[in-house]
């Protein structure tokens, strides 16, 4: 991995810019700088030393003729089958760099270059010939890139905070992401923080052309994901179909010239990677985790049984003995670019500085959720679709809590409170009170400004959807979940999350569970083959069952999330509530003071609240304190 900036447009004192722009984002590759200029366009790129380690790797790169020329953020999985196709054709090579044959596949198949490549990435092509920059990401969005477009110039950057370096770029708070922060604790792409920069979206790709001194811009998706529930699919031939996936994709993002390890968290979906890997190396496999004080949030008796069954060579990282000041911990958060409130981000930190004292590039199990139905909101589908097709007068007793007998059957007791939550909600509402860390409604009101469009907006569909005829309204909220956890939570808070926490200690992570193909079969199964009662993620758990211990295999998923509460000390606390709730914090332009005063006072003071959950309590908390570091028109430092 790596990171990756520049700009198109006429810019004063380009080189030194340039400089700057790089220099910001040193740590994504400590491995050597490069910055080409020309004069109206700039490239530049941090390398971390992947595959080929001599020069002939270092970027930015060219063709032949030096006609074309990228930086690329990422990996390119296929690049051999690319390079053989390319060298038929009659294209020559210096190196072995699978980034190489980014330049030649756009000489070859011009703006469908990114059609043919298989990976993670984000890559910037500029076509000097044409005055043409080229962006494009990944389908899944694995890898960010940032982009602010004005008349006369179009500037990228792998982190925002880079970008926010080159002149002309504002730090204006855009509001409308300031209000989808406070439901979901992250900002949704192609949103920022900022009105000046936007995020370019998965599987999309964005041409600029500079005519005079003006940049003209347009931006096409030259992908988009299917989801197509096969009712015919059977329980055993979909493990036997997804363990043969798992194990291709696991092997073809092996190849490093330098050391490769597992970040082994005790979840299945990492279990799984670990295990296809170790078979791989043939059991020379170091894998990792973080072990929690809290038993609630700690998983190490998982990853240590499954380390030991797959016989890898396994290390445990305590976080009690990471660095929990006021310092270390915004820094952390203020590296993210803008608020961001995934506390998750500080486990993923913590073992990717573990591992990156021993390797360089690290398999992770993210991204098995999406399409194999592996988070709760799943099965609470089922309930939701249930609740929906009972009678009004069976729905408006249960919903003041009378309970029902008769076709229904018995009526769980948090029913009644569910249908008042849903009541009048149609599929997006119902998807946005599953998917939010705070229910729309509420979060409403909650902002301290008018004009904000509802969150429930991003959970219309955009990918398509093919259900089979006669489908229940299960299978519907069922394939309406799938894409919203891989269009729109899966890029915008899981992916950021790993990339950022992960890129900031210079390491560089895989996620195989991401292979196209596979991802691609698990958008086939039907409801069943999900979610069976509270039995989430049926297939990749029958594989886990052949692969791993069956205390692993039945293991109830856990998110990799960090207790924040317990983990953070009385000073940070006590200087956390004197920020928060002063007068003079920006967030009380955000949001109300008289919602949020009650939430920072009672995680401060160790105490719950009525109808918070206790991760809900320290992920709002700290939703307000990224807010509150962002909150100001001046760029925080680190």
């Amino acid at each position: 991995m790596c990171g990756i900036g520049g700009w198109l447009g006429y810019v004063e004192d380009a080189s030194s810019r340039a400089a700057v722009l790089a220099r910001k984002m040193e740590h994504r590759g400590p491995d050597g700088t490069g910055i080409k200029l020309w004069p109206a366009a700039a490239l530049t790129h941090n390398r971390l030393q992947i595959i080929d380690l001599s020069p002939l790797g270092a970027q930015p790169m060219s063709n032949e003729d030096g006609t074309v020329w990228i930086a690329l953020n990422g990996e390119i999985f296929n690049h051999h089958a690319l390079r053989s196709r390319l060298e038929a054709a009659g294209h020559t090579f210096r190196g072995r760099c699978d980034s190489e044959v980014v330049p030649h596949l756009y000489e070859e198949y011009g703006a469908g270059f990114v059609d043919h490549l298989t990976g993670q990435f984000a890559v910037a092509i500029y076509d000097v010939r044409h005055d043409l920059l080229h962006l494009a990401r990944d389908r899944f969005g694995i890898k960010p890139l940032f982009y602010s477009v004005k008349p006369h110039l179009l500037a990228f950057a792998s982190e925002i905070g880079a970008l926010r370096t080159l002149p002309g770029i504002g730090a204006s708070i855009n509001m409308q992401a300031a209000a989808d922060l406070a439901a979901m604790c992250y900002v949704p792409a192609p949103d920022t923080w900022y009105r000046d920069i936007a995020a370019l979206q998965p599987g999309c790709h964005l041409t600029a052309r500079l005519n005079g001194e003006r940049v003209e811009c347009r931006d096409r998706r030259y992908h988009t994901w299917c989801v197509a529930p096969n009712p015919a699919a059977r329980l055993g031939a979909s493990v036997d179909c997804a363990s043969s996936l798992i194990t291709e994709a696991v092997a073809s993002q092996m190849e490093s010239d330098v050391p490769l390890g597992a970040l082994l968290s005790g979840g299945i979906d990492s279990s799984l990677v670990s295990a296809a890997a170790a078979r791989a190396l043939r059991g020379d496999l170091h894998t990792y985790n973080v072990q929690f004080p809290d038993r609630d949030y700690d998983e190490t008796w998982a990853a240590v049984a499954a380390a030991e069954s797959i016989g890898s060579h396994h290390e445990t990282l305590e976080m009690t003995a990471l660095d929990t000041s006021w310092e270390s911990i915004t820094s952390m958060l203020i590296h993210a670019g803008q608020p961001f409130a995934d506390t998750s981000l500080f486990g993923v930190n913590a073992v990717s500085r573990l591992m990156r004292s021993r390797v360089t590039v690290a398999l992770s199990g993210d991204g098995g959720d999406e399409a194999f139905g592996g988070y709760d909101a799943f099965w609470q589908v089922s309930q939701a679709a249930r609740i929906q097709a009972m009678p009004r007068i069976v729905r408006r007793a249960v919903a003041v809590g009378a309970g029902a007998a008769g076709s229904v059957g018995a009526i769980p007791a948090t029913w009644p409170v569910r249908l008042r939550e849903m009541d009048g909600l149609g599929a997006a509402g119902l998807l946005a009170n599953a998917c939010c860390w705070m229910r729309p409604a509420e979060a409403k009101t909650w902002l301290a400004f008018d004009g904000a469009e509802p969150v429930t907006r991003l959970f219309e569909p955009q990918w398509r959807i093919e259900l089979p005829a006669g489908c229940s309204k299960t299978e519907e909220l069922s394939a309406r979940l799938t894409e919203v956890f891989g269009r729109l939570v899966l890029p915008s808070d899981f992916l950021f999350k790993v990339d950022c926490a992960s890129m900031r200690e210079s390491l560089e992570v895989r996620v195989p569970m991401l292979d196209e193909r596979l991802f691609e079969y698990g958008l086939t199964m039907p409801h069943a083959l999900k979610v069976r009662k509270a039995e989430a993620k049926r297939v990749l758990r029958g594989v886990a069952q052949r692969w791993l211990p069956p205390a692993v295999a039945r293991k109830p998923k856990r998110g990799f999330s960090v207790p924040m509460d317990r983990w953070t000390t009385d000073a940070f606390k006590a200087q956390l509530r004197e920020e928060l709730l002063s007068p003079n914090s920006p967030i009380a332009a955000l949001y109300r003071p008289e919602k949020y005063r009650p939430v920072v006072e009672a995680f401060c003071a160790g105490r719950s609240l009525p109808g918070i959950s206790r991760r809900g309590l320290f992920q709002r908390t700290f939703m307000l304190l990224s807010a509150h570091l962002f909150g100001g028109t001046t760029p925080p430092t680190p």
